[in-house]
C-alpha cells in the first residue's frame, strides 16, 4: 500500500469476516463458500473462512467461477449434494441479481440458508425480487442505522437527489470529509501534501455509519451490520463485529 492511499469504504476481507462471524453466531457448523475467481472474491471468501473456521465451523467446499460468468447450475447442483449448514457468496451486481434468483428457482433456500457480503444484495433488491427476501448479509451500512447523524444524512440526500442512499453515497461523502480534513489541516494550501496526508491518516470521521477511524494500513476500523432483506432495503437487524479493523495483511507503507 501506498502512504499516500487512504480509504473511506472497506477492504475486501472485512464484510466476508463479519460473515462468517455471523454464520457461527447462528450456529452453523459445515459452510460451502461460492465466488467469482479474482481478488475480490478470493479475499472476501478468505475473510469469511477465517471468522468461521475461527468460531468451530468447517469449509466443507469452495466453489468457484470465473469473473464475470454467471452460468451456475452446475454449482448449484454440488451445492444440492453436499447439503451444507449455510452458504456464504461473493457476488455484485448483476451476477448477484441473477445468482440469488437462480439459488431461490433451485430450492437451495430450503437446503441452506444463503447469506453473503452485503453486495450480495446492495443495489440489486428490486431486481432480485422475491427471491432475496429474508437474505441476511453483513456490511459497514444498512438501511434504518436510527442515528441523528445518519437520519439526518438520509433526510437531506432524499431531498437533494430524490432517491435513498445507499453504501456507495456514505462512502463518497465520507472520502469527500477525509479530504476536507486534509484541506483544513494545511488552510487549504494542496501543495503541503505531506501535511495534509499526515493529517487525514489521524483523523475521525462523524460518519452516517458511525465514527470511525483509520487503520495503520489505511482502511476504516467500523462496525459491520447485519442486514435483512425486506421490500427494497437491506435493514439494519444487529452487529455482527463492532470496530473491525482489517489486519493489513500484505500492505507495505
Amino acid at each position: 500500500m501506498r502512504a499516500n492511499i487512504l480509504r473511506s469504504s472497506f477492504s475486501n476481507w472485512q464484510p466476508g469476516y463479519a460473515s462468517g462471524v455471523m454464520a457461527t453466531q447462528k450456529g452453523y457448523k459445515r459452510a460451502i463458500t461460492i465466488f467469482w475467481n479474482y481478488a475480490a472474491g478470493q479475499e472476501s471468501a478468505k475473510g469469511f473462512t477465517e471468522a468461521f473456521t475461527k468460531g468451530g465451523g468447517q469449509i466443507v467446499k469452495e466453489l468457484t467461477l470465473p469473473f464475470p460468468n454467471v452460468e451456475f447450475q452446475a454449482l448449484l447442483t454440488e451445492i444440492a449434494a453436499q447439503k451444507p449448514d449455510v452458504v456464504f457468496a461473493f457476488f455484485a451486481g448483476a451476477g448477484a441479481a441473477k445468482f440469488v434468483k437462480d439459488y431461490d428457482a433451485a430450492g437451495l433456500r430450503k437446503v441452506a440458508p444463503l447469506i453473503g457480503s452485503g453486495f450480495l444484495t446492495d443495489g440489486v433488491l428490486e431486481a432480485q425480487g422475491a427471491s432475496a427476501q429474508g437474505l441476511q448479509t453483513a456490511l459497514h451500512y444498512a438501511d434504518g442505522i436510527d442515528t441523528p447523524r445518519n437520519n439526518a444524512f438520509r433526510n437531506k440526500y432524499a431531498v437533494t437527489y430524490k432517491a435513498q442512499p445507499d453504501v456507495y453515497a456514505v462512502q463518497g461523502y465520507d472520502a469527500a470529509a477525509i479530504l476536507g480534513a486534509g484541506l483544513s489541516a494545511v488552510k487549504g494550501d494542496f501543495k503541503q501534501r505531506d501535511a495534509m496526508v499526515a493529517a487525514m491518516r489521524k483523523v475521525q470521521i462523524d460518519s452516517p455509519r458511525g465514527k470511525y477511524t483509520l487503520s495503520a494500513s489505511h482502511n476504516p476500523v467500523q462496525d459491520f451490520y447485519i442486514r435483512e432483506a425486506k421490500g427494497r432495503e437491506n435493514v439494519m437487524t444487529g452487529i455482527a463485529v463492532k470496530v473491525l479493523a482489517d489486519p493489513g495483511r500484505g500492505c507495505r507503507m
